[in-house]
């Protein structure tokens, strides 16, 4: 099965929605750059409605 994968990159390098890591949909926005550690940003899932973290520098480059 396929990974989700993030949405392009904002001009900080964080996606505009980041896959879900509940119910892996890509309806998500982000709430906040910073989250409890440095090397997360927090967003919201609208399909399942939970907030989860998202690590910055996973798997995912940012655009030049």
């Amino acid at each position: 099965m396929a990974e989700p994968r993030a949405e392009p990159a904002r001009v900080d390098g964080l996606p505009e929605s980041a896959p879900c890591p509940f119910c892996e949909g890509s309806d998500t926005k982000l709430l906040n750059p910073f989250g409890g550690q440095l090397s997360v940003a927090q967003y919201w899932c609208n399909r399942c409605r939970t907030g989860f973290e998202f690590i910055k520098w996973d798997d995912h480059e940012p655009e030049d």
